[in-house]
């Protein structure tokens, strides 16, 4: 087989194999996107039902009749002011259709119906005090015990309308004895909204009960034999609230994507879904695309590759002949052709030009070097001015020790720690770590430390200072999506107490007091969100105290994310082990022997993140 000949078919393989392959991967790719894509959209349409069901339930529905409870409950307001105040109260709530009040061993509970829906009855002949009414054995029956009860899902064929009751125990000092408060909740909005979901989503949104029966559908089919209402109907029996998403197949074998989500305080869970072939589409039609594709580019392959294997094989015959007078011994020939504009000429002046591209490498390296030894030096400066941001030297106090240590990655880093008296009895003591490393990290430290330094100047508690830094901080739109977390206390050294709060940093070690059997333990985690992302986040304030012996230790997660050569991290529970061994050192000795227990730990292994630990013991 001639070169032309192999070329031509090798240059058919190379142009359809490769495509071939792409497309195929493609459709792979696009498929799971896709799925992904689905997938979440489907969450996200069934976590927004969820939350808008239990926000019906809250403050359309409960926040209301707490008011009116406690309206009723009250000593300052008359039968007829209470009684004209569950009128407006039904008038004000357009979803509660009947409020009625129970009194233990009255014939007749006190019932008051909403005119809108009892006109709505009255015209196709049903009388709405009978139909609204709980009878005291429905009340004990549904309420059983519980402070506030929610659910008693009931379909009125008559009114086509879907209603949930309400019960809410009223103090017995209103009425001299037991009593309830219950409502009538009609589902109505809340059924409008879940259709104008499903309008404007395009997705089937299904409601169930704990039985796994279609609510808002006549006659609640029972949807139990898909597997998905299956595994929401275990969630509901299992009282686990929480959002998914699986995939399964309709009984008919209708491949489906499904997600669910079960809200926090109805007996009932929201399906979201979406047939598996409508998710595919666009995979589907770039499959059919692809096999057109391949088909046009096998025929321009084929007349491209002829055309290439002649253009390319005429001109190596000549490069073949130079070749082997050089190959004879003939080292003073040149390579000619230079004046061609084909790949003759190109590798003619490639050859001819070697010598002086090599002159200019050698240049350029030197020139390399020389830069990459000014960037270190500037580097090492930077290094410098960075730990001069950090305390050195601290106070020696009779009530406390005190010490700190950072050990950056690179030659900077985005670790930062900080020890200040407030006042003659008040200290501050705060630890950060910024995302990433290197220069970045460290700028972005430093305008951290200026901002936080700004604010906690100012009188303000620990979880107004981070609430502001926190703001501040996303004000500055910094467009490198750069984040910091930050946990920050103030120590009375008088009294011991201390009180807190963390942007999203890792809660620190904590060892009460110098008590037989006292260990180092780690402070309850808190509701929080790094700093530097969204504004309005509000950090929360928790406060101990720590008595003679007791401790604080704040670090970064390069402490215990540390790996070693049999990828094992160091761990918070190594970390604890090694406090409470190292318990009776002073503050210097604890910081400075964990530190090299971490880097024992590392072995061989490359530090991969800064390491930061800052320690106050209190001494009396």
């Amino acid at each position: 087989m001639s070169l032309r000949t192999k070329l031509l078919v090798f240059s058919i393989i190379l142009a359809l194999i490769p495509l071939g392959i792409a497309g195929r991967s493609m459709i792979k790719i696009t498929r799971d996107e896709l799925k992904s894509s689905a997938n979440d959209k489907l969450i996200i349409t069934a976590k927004k039902v969820t939350q808008e069901i239990e926000d019906f339930y809250k403050y359309s529905w409960l926040a209301p009749l707490r008011l009116i409870k406690k309206a009723v409950e009250s000593e300052d307001l008359g039968v007829n002011a209470k009684l004209s105040l569950l009128t407006e109260g039904m008038k004000s709530v357009t979803d509660i259709v009947a409020l009625q009040i129970s009194v233990q061993g009255a014939s007749t509970p006190l019932l008051v119906t909403q005119d809108e829906f009892s006109n709505k009855l009255k015209k196709i002949s049903v009388d709405s005090r009978q139909l609204l009414k709980l009878t005291p054995k429905r009340i004990v029956a549904l309420k059983n015990e519980k402070e506030v009860y929610a659910g008693d899902l009931t379909y009125l064929t008559e009114a086509d309308a879907w209603l949930i009751t309400l019960i809410l125990e009223l103090d017995k000092r209103t009425f001299g004895r037991s009593a309830t408060l219950s409502a009538r909740i009609n589902l109505d909005r809340l059924r409008k909204r879940i259709e104008n979901h499903q309008s404007a989503e395009k997705t089937p949104i299904t409601l169930i009960d704990l039985q796994g029966r279609k609510i808002f559908a006549f006659g609640m089919p029972d949807l139990s034999e898909n597997r998905l209402v299956k595994t929401v109907k275990e969630l509901l029996a299992s009282n686990i609230r929480t959002i998914g998403a699986q995939p399964y197949q309709r009984p008919s074998g209708e491949k489906m994507l499904g997600a669910y989500g079960i809200p926090g305080i109805l007996n009932m869970g929201v399906i979201v879904e979406k047939n598996e072939e409508d998710a595919y589409q666009a995979a589907t039609e770039m499959q059919r695309n692809l096999i057109i594709w391949i088909v046009f580019g096998f025929s321009v392959a084929v007349a491209g590759a002829i055309i290439v294997s002649v253009s390319l094989t005429r001109p190596l015959l000549k490069l073949t002949r130079a070749a082997r007078q050089i190959s004879e011994g003939n080292l003073s020939i040149r390579i000619e052709g230079r004046e061609q504009k084909n790949e003759i000429g190109e590798l003619s002046t490639a050859f001819n030009k070697m010598v002086d591209d090599l002159r200019l490498y050698i240049d350029k390296l030197t020139e390399t070097t020389k830069a990459k030894e000014r960037v270190e030096s500037e580097l090492e400066l930077g290094k410098t001015i960075q730990q001069g941001f950090l305390p050195k030297k601290f106070p020696r106090l009779k009530e406390i020790d005190v010490w700190g240590k950072c050990d950056p990655a690179r030659e900077v880093g985005g670790d930062y720690f900080d020890f200040f008296q407030i006042d003659d009895n008040n200290c501050g003591i705060v630890i950060g770590d910024v995302s990433g490393k290197g220069v970045p990290s460290a700028l972005f430290m430093a305008v951290s430390r200026t901002l936080f330094r700004i604010l906690s100047a100012r009188d303000l508690p620990p979880d107004m200072v981070l609430t502001e830094f926190n703001d501040r901080l996303v004000a500055l739109d910094q467009e490198a999506n750069m984040f910091i977390t930050l946990f920050y206390g103030v120590f009375n050294i008088t009294t011991g107490r201390l009180i807190y709060s963390t942007a999203g940093h890792n809660m620190p070690f904590v060892k009460k007091s110098i008590a037989p059997g006292e260990k180092f333990g780690m402070l309850p985690q808190m509701k929080t969100m790094v700093a530097g992302v969204m504004e309005g986040m509000y950090m929360e304030l928790a406060e101990i105290s720590l008595k003679k012996g007791g401790a604080i230790v704040l670090y970064t997660d390069g402490i215990t994310e540390a790996i070693n050569d049999k990828d094992e991290e160091f761990g918070e529970k190594r970390l604890a082990k090694l406090l409470d061994k190292y318990a009776d050192m002073s503050a210097q000795d604890m910081c400075e022997k964990l530190i090299e227990d971490v880097y024992a730990f590392q072995a061989e292994r490359e530090q991969f993140d800064d390491m930061t630990m800052f320690i106050l013991k209190v001494k009396r």
